[in-house]
């Protein structure tokens, strides 16, 4: 055996501990390994803040609802901030998060389908909520399903004591429609409905108008077309493509066709142009 190169092995053995104590000292200086170990992950970004909203939908089916109760109803206490149309509204909960609300076991005309547009008394459905709940605050009632397949809040919802799903069907502005498992006053509504066809009010004016699932096209007062859809002049164009979205911190974000994350994000509301999103207090997405 050489002697030399057991000599050399020799020494090389003697100061291994400290080549590997030297590695472990280097490591514990890596300011990316400091950051992973003790949790001070730098925070997204505004970019990836937009991306965050593409699970929103999820994320909003499997969110507890507010459970700020209202005295002794077991109602959940809100503002309602904003009407987006007859039945639907979004309002802000006693720990600062806005919802979209859903009224349950009605159904209003359209007002901003994309489709089909704004169907007759539509306009008046969406200003009777409209003047009847801006601003104020309500009682939300649940039923047995909470949200629907948007992340919406499903409810009955109360102002003054009264219960606004009732009010519109009185006023022939809602027909009953049901969704199992959410049946709770499904009868009373339907006395309510058949008492507002008797008087031909409001939707029931219209002969073969209120359909079993929904309203007929076309025809009516005000639409042209057999989509039912308002003249031109009085729409900024026929089929708007602008994707309006409000995500789990309730922000406002409108998405244009050909963005990152157009193809995967729900539309809540829908635009013809940059400039209506925004004046509905939309911003436009960063990627």
């Amino acid at each position: 055996m050489n002697i030399r190169k057991v000599r050399v092995f020799y020494r090389f053995r003697k100061i291994l501990p400290l080549l590997f104590l030297l590695l472990y000292l280097t490591g514990c200086g890596n300011p990316a390994a400091k950051l992973e170990s003790s949790g001070n992950i730098p925070a997204q970004t505004e970019g990836a803040a937009d991306g965050a909203q593409v699970n929103q939908a999820a994320e909003k089916l499997n969110r507890e609802v507010p459970a700020d109760t209202a005295g002794d109803s077991g109602r959940i206490a809100a503002t309602v901030i904003k009407v987006v149309d007859g039945d639907t509204f979004d309002a802000r909960f006693a720990d600062g998060s806005v919802e979209r609300v859903r009224l349950i076991l009605i159904d209003t005309p359209e007002t901003k389908h994309p489709r089909i547009g704004e169907q007759p008394f539509g306009k008046e459905a969406s200003d009777f909520t409209t003047k009847l709940l801006t601003g104020k605050k309500v009682e939300l009632e649940l039923d047995v399903q909470e949200r629907d397949q948007y992340g919406r809040i499903l409810a009955y919802a109360y102002v003054g004591g009264k219960m606004v799903n009732k009010l519109l069907l009185e006023k022939g502005l809602a027909r009953v429609a049901v969704f199992p498992p959410n049946t709770k006053y499904v009868d009373e509504f339907r006395e309510i409905q058949d008492e507002a066809r008797k008087k031909g009010i409001g939707i029931w004016s219209i002969e073969n108008y209120v359909k079993e699932d929904g309203f007929q096209s076309g025809g009516g007062k005000g639409q042209t077309g057999e989509d039912g859809r308002r003249p031109s002049e009085e729409k900024s164009c026929q089929n708007p493509t602008i994707k309006g979205n409000i995500n789990s911190r309730g922000e406002k974000i409108y998405h244009l066709p050909g963005g990152r994350y157009y193809d995967v994000t729900k539309a809540e509301e829908w635009f013809c142009t940059e400039e209506e999103a925004m004046k509905e207090g939309y911003r436009k997405s960063k990627q």
